[in-house]
């Protein structure tokens, strides 16, 4: 009988402590501003992530980099991202956000004297995949970061 009752005992412990499904508590996440088919994102107190919709992709899934405001960094992507169009930079620029490489590519249309930028990443599982956000005008960079 006391053999029974240890091995209940101990298959109740068991079964408690190494359960395959618990809840995680996640960060709260809210939606800072949205542009077409491009959002930022803020999660949690620090933590930001940048969507946008991959146009190389049949099924245009959003694709995102993310980065902590550590440094005032929202101000410092808005500035990097704004002084392109001043600029207009003949290759594309490389940045790093969090470990990832994201180039912003911008373009001179000389029909219309507009320029946009393109966000465009590799994907890392295979480097000969490259994501391309729509284009996006000066005007769409100063509504996504409220200014």
């Amino acid at each position: 009988m006391k053999n029974i009752f240890t091995i209940a005992v101990f298959l109740l412990t068991s079964i408690s402590t190494f359960s395959q499904i618990e809840l995680v508590e996640t960060s709260k996440t809210e939606v800072i501003s949205q542009v077409s088919y491009v959002y930022l994102e803020k999660k949690g107190e620090s933590d930001y992530n940048f969507f946008y919709k991959n146009m190389n992709s049949v099924s245009h899934e959003y694709v995102s980099f993310s980065f902590k405001n550590i440094d005032n960094d929202v101000d410092k992507l808005y500035q990097i991202l704004s002084n392109g169009f001043k600029e207009v930079p003949r290759d594309p620029l490389k940045m790093k956000a969090n470990g990832e490489i994201v180039w912003l590519k911008y373009t001179y249309d000389s029909l219309d004297s507009s320029v946009t930028l393109t966000v465009e990443q590799y994907v890392s599982t295979d480097p000969e995949i490259k994501t391309v956000s729509r284009p996006l005008t000066s005007e769409d960079v100063n509504k996504l970061f409220n200014k």
